[in-house]
């Protein structure tokens, strides 16, 4: 089973299957893509088949450097985030929730910053983000 629902590699998703899968909360991913193409410029969207475990996963970059990962699951999806020691700090200091804290303290390091997810269901979810966002394109 895949991490993304999309794990067939010859099928590379589109708008159409995200309207579809999402739901609801495909506005909250538009809501993510137009905050970062607003207030920071040059979105791209890129999919990438890692492998059959992970499938196809949506990488945002904001000029040419990596802002989050969408990972579309049934009626939702999860994003997520690599911040390095200075974003960690800034997060830490934050108003963000104490559970997104606790999941960022304690997520495994990695050469290049801690790795965490998030689902994104409702629309405090997406204000977390949107929060997020700001930190990481701002460290």
């Amino acid at each position: 089973m895949s991490v993304s629902i999309y794990d067939d590699k010859n099928v590379v998703p589109n708008e159409k299957m995200l309207v579809h899968d999402l739901t609801d909360t495909k506005d909250y991913y538009d809501g993510i893509c137009n905050f970062i193409n607003t207030e920071y410029g040059d979105l791209k969207p890129e999919w990438k088949f890692y492998n059959k475990k992970s499938g196809w996963i949506l990488k945002l970059f904001c000029k040419k450097r990596n802002v989050l990962f969408v990972i579309p699951l049934h009626g939702y999806f999860k994003v997520a985030f690599t911040f390095g020691q200075k974003a960690t700090e800034v997060v830490l200091n934050s108003d963000v929730p104490e559970k997104i804290k606790n999941d960022l303290q304690f997520a495994k390091k990695y050469a290049e910053g801690r790795t965490f997810q998030i689902d994104v269901k409702n629309n405090n979810d997406l204000e977390n983000i949107l929060k997020l966002i700001s930190i990481k394109l701002s460290a």
